[in-house]
């Protein structure tokens, strides 16, 4: 397994943000377009993270009834998160994936063009 770099984890924790059972509010969609710029990922790379590592494993939360709200810490992350080297974008389909698409797009819309 690949050691997640201090970027990744960034990453990881600022995307985790839209698997929260909570309101998604302007600020969180700023901090996570923040993060991203910060940490220079490319936007293929930063789909890839959130399609193919962080969706598969937090999706979950927003099925269940009493989902995390407060967040995830690093130490939990770095355990059941694994980097994928894989470009391509497996998306999902079915509810969760469509209402993390729809949050994507409003991070991507504070970003620079290619994120959307």
């Amino acid at each position: 397994m690949k050691a997640a770099d201090p970027n990744r984890l960034k990453i990881w924790q600022a995307l985790s943000s839209l698997f929260l059972d909570t309101e998604i509010d302007e600020l969180t969609y700023d901090y996570i377009a923040r993060v991203i710029l910060e940490t220079g990922y490319s936007p293929k790379v930063i789909h890839s993270i959130l399609w193919n590592e962080v969706f598969p494993v937090l999706e979950a939360n927003l099925r269940s009834v009493a989902g995390e709200w407060a967040g995830w810490t690093d130490e939990w992350l770095l355990e059941q998160l694994t980097i994928n080297d894989q470009l391509e974008v497996r998306k999902p389909s079915g509810s969760i994936a469509v209402e993390i698409a729809r949050c994507w797009n409003h991070v991507a819309t504070r970003l620079p063009p290619g994120y959307a």
